[in-house]
């Protein structure tokens, strides 16, 4: 069992369709059913109970406003653990605010998890390939649209992960510093 920590924006309808026809066609393993796309601001752990997680996601939510985001371009992230290349949707508006969130949740009970090797760059995945020219052409693709999505993420949630089993929300918090 794990939990991780994730802001699911709200969205125009039309937008959140687009971003899910895209999952939907690129996807992999990757894409746990029943989350939908989100930005992941802890990633799975089990550095801490959910009691303790819970506690904390209130403490930072009290203290955090809840961030208005665009999102205009998309990258490609080739992950050096699985060299497989991920299409990330990335946001120009609110991408410092989203670092700080992730920043501050990452005190308190998650403090041990943080992996510094790895760089946080927030993002809600589009695509993930096995050959990194077909991640860039789809990136090129997409960018050429001049794409704009406008969204607010006004909660942050705590899921359960388990092998075998669909994720399980224990906790939804409202952003309200």
């Amino acid at each position: 069992m794990s939990l991780v920590v994730l802001g699911r924006p709200s969205m125009a309808a039309a937008d959140r369709a687009w971003i899910d026809a895209l999952r939907g066609r690129h996807r992999g393993a990757i894409f746990q059913e029943g989350l939908g796309a989100h930005v992941t601001l802890v990633f799975p752990t089990d550095a801490t109970d959910p009691t303790s997680a819970t506690s904390h996601l209130a403490t930072v939510a009290a203290e955090t406003a809840p961030i208005i985001l665009s999102f205009r371009a998309t990258m490609p992230w080739l992950d050096r653990y699985s060299n497989e290349t991920y299409v990330y949707l990335v946001p120009d508006a609110g991408n410092g605010a989203l670092i700080r969130l992730h920043d501050y949740l990452y005190s308190g009970p998650f403090a041990e998890a943080l992996r510094l090797d790895l760089p946080f760059v927030p993002h809600v995945t589009l695509g993930r390939f096995g050959e990194a020219k077909l991640a860039k052409a789809l990136v090129d693709d997409l960018n050429a649209q001049d794409i704009e999505i406008q969204a607010r993420l006004d909660t942050i949630e705590l899921f359960r992960l388990t092998d075998g089993e669909a994720p399980r929300r224990l906790a939804e918090v409202a952003l309200r510093g």
